[in-house]
């Protein structure tokens, strides 16, 4: 019987492609076809694929159509054969369809426009219903043509082909129904060009497989998310198809100078109807590049184009989403801090809810952004503790090394008068110090450990929390001390330091209040009387409401404090200005950033370490900054005036002199205090610095002065350098006390003390 081949064959088109029945002029292009790399590496066809394959291929097309199971069409490009498109019957109303193409046909939509031309002869014409897919595991170019006409990818069957190298792969599979749009039924995401000053956000190229393996902490926090240098070009792939069936993007965070790959950063979970518009974000960087604030940079790039329209003014495509999710290990503070610095607001903490094979689970916390938040207003740093020094203390803060020992266990007044959880014991202090650093890098509580200056031994605590809780500016004082450091003073010491760090400025390094409150035990007659005397209003009580940590509830007292109230106490003037004082051989100047490497160099220095007892060891940049802090906020705060001593040519720090305890006891008194770094000694800087101090302290405060009538200055015995100082500028040595000034290597020596008045120094100048 003679076959109904080609006449059977009907002639499909459109504007851009016909297909036709394949004819014998063919066979040469079926055989360059064939013979491509892409061809081999993709299906089955003998190798090599000659002309004698190639005319055996055409009988195979007309026996399928003489026997109604198989349908072949020829795509002609152009006049030319472009490939061949098929599909074949597998059960009553199902085929599956299968294509391929020349090589120059490819990339033009070739193969999408023949697929949608034989769906619609096979659904309208040929009784099929349901048109399956499949292909080997990787094969996108395939999957392209399938997808654009509406194809949905049901999984993947695993070792189920055989490529033409004989190696068995996984199998993608997928479907599309006669009553479906054929159209994508999700899009195709595409990993776009990011750019930034210090990263850019590009798509993973087969070049960036790392050389190292993922870390401990990667491991610890993203277990499974970094690549290998073994399994990175299956991990590629599985992110390429992850983004063609719609399921999320995946970038590579390059360095933006060297395109040196930093990391990885992704949006997922884009496929989910339920949560349409919403994303969850996750990152994870190589051991190399933490520490430099790529993930910052690299989140400032991904949540603008998350949230522009698929199609923004520029023309670039977004992601149109609404909604951005990120989740953390509660443990791992450095991405919080990333998303908080982000604008990313904390939603839910979840308890134990993380498995790990080799411990415990843990909790997450999840954080949040929407497209129409004020992501500057919902920035959160982590809350600055700066080291706040006293005459005897230094306010810094906690460490680990801090844990108390088993004799601080909690006393008779710690049960009674303060709230449970607030004074860590030996047993409790990590979970305390755990809690404390979570709570900071919130912004909500600022800590300090009070420490003895000369020993840096813990001797209580002091706290600024609930800031941002409630009313803006409005936050609340704690503090407490171990039974063995009460009744010496520390506190009342404390607390003005901690009270001018709350209510200056922010621009000022402070934390910009304008109230504090505070509350006590109404039992805890003490803790009151410290209040009023730093100036706090006690406005009321309140029944039962102060629960004890021994279980108990009491009456409780409740104390506010105005910035605007205590500036009223502060000297005339408030704000001390520091002016910029000139001399010959000196410059006294406010302190500016850029004076921290003069001052490290100074307070290293071996001589200066001596005499100034309690500097950090080692004196680092952070040091350094933190004093600059220091001296603004307390001319902000009016209880010093603090200079730097420069050189009149080059403007190079080479000292501090200062003017302190403006607030003391003797509004009218005040203390000179200075130090010279090491390349100025002995050139009389430090003579001339004081001495233009002097004259301003002692200047009226009518005259722009600080108005002070008697000044203090105090050196330690054998510091003769200091000592002559004084004396050229008319100090009267007043008295000694023995063995009370510590130095700098753990040794004490007597302190002599010196005073000058404002009438002795008028009739000397």
């Amino acid at each position: 019987m003679s076959s109904a081949w080609p006449a059977l064959v009907p002639i499909l088109s459109d504007e851009h492609v016909r297909l036709r029945p394949h004819g014998p002029a063919d066979v040469p292009r079926i055989v360059e076809q064939a013979n491509d790399p892409r061809s081999r590496r993709w299906t089955t066809v003998p190798m090599p694929y000659d002309a004698s394959h190639g005319r055996a291929f055409l009988e195979v097309v007309r026996a399928g159509w003489d026997s109604g199971e198989r349908r072949f069409w020829a795509i002609e490009v152009d006049g030319a054969f472009a490939g061949t498109v098929n599909y074949t019957r597998r059960v009553p109303g199902t085929a599956e369809i299968g294509f391929g193409l020349h090589p120059d046909a490819r990339g033009r939509s070739v193969a999408t426009r023949a697929v949608r031309l034989v769906l619609e002869h096979a659904f309208a014409h040929d009784g099929v219903r349901t048109m399956t897919w499949r292909a080997a595991a990787g094969n996108l170019a395939s999957w392209r043509a399938a997808w654009a006409n509406g194809f949905v990818q049901h999984g993947t069957w695993p070792a189920m082909h055989a490529n033409g190298a004989g190696q068995v792969e996984d199998l993608w599979i997928a479907s599309v129904r006669a009553g479906d749009p054929r159209r994508p039924r999700r899009p195709w995401w595409e990993a776009a060009d990011l750019e930034g000053e210090r990263v850019r956000l590009r798509p993973w190229r087969p070049e960036d497989a790392p050389t190292t393996w993922p870390d401990e902490q990667a491991e610890l926090y993203n277990e499974g998310m970094a690549p290998t240098p073994e399994n990175f070009a299956d991990w590629r792939s599985s992110r390429l198809h992850r983004m063609s069936v719609g399921q999320g993007v995946f970038w590579c965070i390059a360095d933006a100078g060297t395109d040196e790959a930093l990391g990885g950063i992704q949006v997922q979970r884009l496929d989910v109807d339920f949560t349409r518009g919403t994303g969850l974000i996750g990152y994870w960087l190589h051991p190399h590049a933490r520490g430099r604030g790529a993930l910052q940079d690299a989140l400032e790039l991904l949540v603008p184009h998350a949230f522009a329209a698929r199609t923004d003014d520029a023309g670039r495509a977004g992601l149109g989403l609404h909604h951005l999710q990120a989740g953390t290990d509660e443990d791992n503070r450095a991405s919080q801090r990333v998303l908080r610095r982000s604008g990313f607001h904390e939603c839910a903490t979840e308890r134990a809810v993380l498995a790990h094979e080799d411990r415990p689970p843990t909790g997450a916390l999840t954080f949040e952004l929407l497209d129409t938040d004020d992501r500057v207003a919902q920035t959160v740093e982590p809350a600055i503790v700066p080291v706040l020094e006293t005459g005897s203390l230094r306010l810094r803060p906690w460490t680990p090394h801090d844990r108390p020992s088993g004799e601080r266990d909690l006393d008779r007044d710690s049960l009674r008068f303060m709230p449970a959880g607030a004074q860590p014991t030996a047993g409790t202090y990590d979970a305390w110090f755990t809690r404390g650093e979570r709570q900071r890098d919130r912004g909500t509580v600022v800590k300090w450990c009070i420490a003895d200056r000369a020993t840096d031994a813990p001797l209580g605590a002091v706290m600024v929390f609930g800031i941002g809780a409630g009313t803006p500016g409005d936050a609340e004082l704690g503090y407490w001390l171990y039974a063995d450091a009460r009744g010496r003073g520390h506190l009342r010491e404390a607390i003005p330091a901690v009270l001018d760090h709350a209510f200056a400025p922010l621009a000022q390094d402070g934390l910009g209040l304008r109230r504090l409150r505070a509350v006590t035990d109404l039992e805890n007659v003490a803790s009151q009387r410290l209040l009023e005397r730093h100036g706090f209003h006690r406005w009321g009580e309140s029944h039962g409401s102060f629960a004890r940590a021994d279980a108990s509830v009491a009456d409780a007292a409740h104390f506010e404090l105005l910035a605007a109230g205590r500036a009223s106490l502060a000297p005339a003037g408030g704000v001390l200005v520091v002016p910029v004082l000139d001399g010959e051989r000196a410059r006294l100047r406010p302190w500016r950033d850029e004076d921290v490497p003069r001052i490290v160099q100074g307070c290293a220095d071996a001589t200066t370490r001596h005499w100034l007892a309690g500097l950090p060891d080692p004196y680092t940049d952070d040091a350094a900054r933190a004093y600059v802090r220091l001296m603004r906020r307390a001319a902000a705060s009016g209880t010093t005036l603090g200079w730097c001593i420069a050189d009149p040519r080059t403007d190079l720090a080479v000292g501090s002199v200062s003017v302190m305890d403006l607030r003391g006891e003797d509004r009218t008194a005040g203390e000179v205090g200075y130090w010279i770094h090491p390349d100025a000694r002995g050139t009389g800087v430090a003579t001339e610095a004081v001495g233009l101090a002097l004259a301003h302290a002692f200047t009226s405060t009518e005259d722009c002065g600080l108005g002070r009538r008697r000044l203090r200055l105090n050196v330690a015995a054998g510091n003769d350098a200091s000592a002559a100082i004084a004396r050229r500028h008319g100090f009267i040595h007043v008295g000694t006390d023995r063995l009370a000034e510590p130095l700098g290597d753990g040794s004490y020596a007597d302190l002599l003390r010196f005073d000058l008045l404002q009438a002795e120094w008028s009739d000397r100048s």
